[in-house]
């Protein structure tokens, strides 16, 4: 049994208080109105599909129960706070103060003390085990999805609960990038992948489109070839061995281009890390692959809870238990 205990994912009784329109319709009538429009309407059907009700959630658990939690990559915004609560990273704290002010972000929030970094992002530096560990739009930057999912696995305590928040590909600059596949999340295990693809980097790095969520649900997703006419996000860039790459919004550099493909190179001969999108999800695409790969007994963490997408937001809540 799971160590925290939310409310089902498909809560009728939150869903009638949410929609009061909705209140006199006996559950079935509720069920279907859930399975026909909820999920393509992006209605709330759980507290804690939004973050900041899922952020109450844990810390309440937390903090009432006396669980350990890890966050990972908290950067300059962790989600979790107080004693119980310790942090993994890829730069220790002030390093990633130093990289908030260059990205023109806060660094207030920074935690004092990151307690266990690993430039590689390599889990063997955690002599810890948890109960709940948490991490917001960082599986999508894993090279290898099953091993960070085995690692994060060894952490956990029995009953323990990984918490995480992903973004959804149809609601941001993936737009037009194809889903990712259980087949190629196997690939990448078999090739025991460290960095990402070539085609990973320049998709991010040059074939974006927008990053504005509530556009992309207003159904403007930019032209499919069209997406270089106008400035693109400042998020939208890749980090390759201390250099940024960036779309400049007129089209594509041929020079910084080639320049990308040398750094990557370069990157790919020394092992180096490089932060971009490895796989691109929708929360059925999600949880079908959670499902795939512990049917084929590659992980132990079976699908907790699978939230969908809000209206106008780009990210759903997923948690996987430890059995």
């Amino acid at each position: 049994m799971a160590i925290i205990n939310p409310p089902p994912a498909v809560d009728l009784n939150y869903y009638r208080r949410a929609y009061l329109e909705l209140n006199d319709f006996p559950n079935e009538v509720l069920q279907e109105h859930c399975k026909r429009f909820a999920v393509k309407q992006g209605h709330s059907t759980c507290p804690y599909d939004h973050s900041k009700y899922l952020k109450v959630l844990l810390q309440k658990a937390i903090d009432d129960n006396g669980l350990k939690a890890l966050e990972i990559s908290p950067w300059d915004n962790p989600f979790l706070r107080g004693a119980n609560v310790k942090y993994f990273g890829m730069e220790d704290a002030a390093a990633l103060r130093k990289s908030a002010v260059e990205a023109g972000r806060c660094n207030n929030n920074v935690p004092n003390k990151i307690h266990f970094v690993s430039p590689t992002g390599d889990f063997g530096v955690v002599n810890e085990t948890f109960d709940i560990v948490f991490s917001s739009h960082v599986i999508e930057h894993c090279p290898d999805l099953i091993e960070h999912l085995r690692n994060v696995g060894k952490i956990l305590n029995a009953g323990g609960v990984y918490v995480l928040i992903v973004p959804d590909k149809r609601y941001c600059f993936d737009y037009y990038h194809s889903e990712s596949t259980i087949t190629e999340v196997i690939d990448a295990f078999a090739n025991e992948r460290k960095i990402p693809r070539l085609a990973d980097v320049i998709n991010q790095g040059y074939t974006c489109t927008h990053n504005n969520a509530m556009l992309h649900w207003l159904g403007y997703h930019g032209e499919r070839f069209g997406y270089r006419k106008t400035q693109l996000a400042p998020d939208l860039k890749v980090e390759i061995m201390g250099e940024y790459f960036q779309d400049d919004g007129e089209g594509v550099d041929i020079q910084e281009f080639t320049h990308l493909v040398k750094r990557y190179s370069e990157a790919l001969a020394q092992g180096k890390y490089i932060s971009t999108h490895n796989w691109r999800f929708t929360p059925d695409s999600f949880g079908y692959i959670v499902n795939m790969l512990n049917k084929l007994e590659l992980i132990r963490l079976p699908l907790f809870r699978l939230c969908h997408t809000l209206w106008g937001q780009q990210e759903f809540v997923a948690m996987l238990e430890k059995v």
